[in-house]
């Protein structure tokens, strides 16, 4: 894998630590989960010219999210923010830097498994949204430009943390 840990470069990042006990079976059943097995995963709060920001609805959840996703081998955390957006959105981007880093570990019995979650700002290169949405199999219903973030906005408060940094750069 192509990743440089974000931290080594700058020292403003929103850093948070998640930390989680599970039972047996769930500790499993992430051993397949693709964020655990690929160890780093990337979103990117996108802003167009009139500085709106790009969400993607996540069906199953029953929330809009900042797009984003795992990164495959061989990817830097720039291509896979690239390649994600365009693949849960449509939309083109070039990725600016990144604004926050999440450690997330489960532990069941001594043993633990982790992947690190990098929050980047992205400009798009237009703000015409795709008419596929996700890979197949993936539950992307909807992609749009808002003002603001809605209501139903998973992990809302790095969300709001990431859009207020970046929009007073802008």
């Amino acid at each position: 894998m192509d990743v440089t840990d974000p931290r080594e470069q700058y020292d403003d990042l929103i850093q948070d630590h998640i930390e989680e006990a599970v039972d047996a079976e769930t500790f499993a059943e992430l051993g397949e989960n693709e964020a655990f097995s690929a160890g780093w995963v990337v979103a990117a709060v996108v802003l167009d010219a009139t500085d709106r920001v790009l969400l993607a609805y996540h069906r199953d959840d029953g929330a809009w999210l900042v797009p984003g996703g795992s990164v495959q081998p061989g990817e830097s955390l720039r291509e896979a923010v690239i390649r994600e957006v365009h693949e849960e959105t449509g939309v083109s981007v070039t990725p600016d830097r990144p604004y926050a880093i999440v450690e997330n570990i489960v532990q069941h019995s001594g043993d633990s498994r982790s992947f690190r979650f990098v929050m980047f700002s992205a400009q798009a290169k237009s703000p015409e949204i795709g008419n596929k949405l996700g890979e197949p199999g993936e539950p992307i219903a909807d992609a749009d430009w808002f003002d603001s973030l809605p209501d139903e906005i998973f992990k809302r408060e790095l969300a709001e943390q990431v859009l207020e940094r970046v929009r007073e750069r802008n």
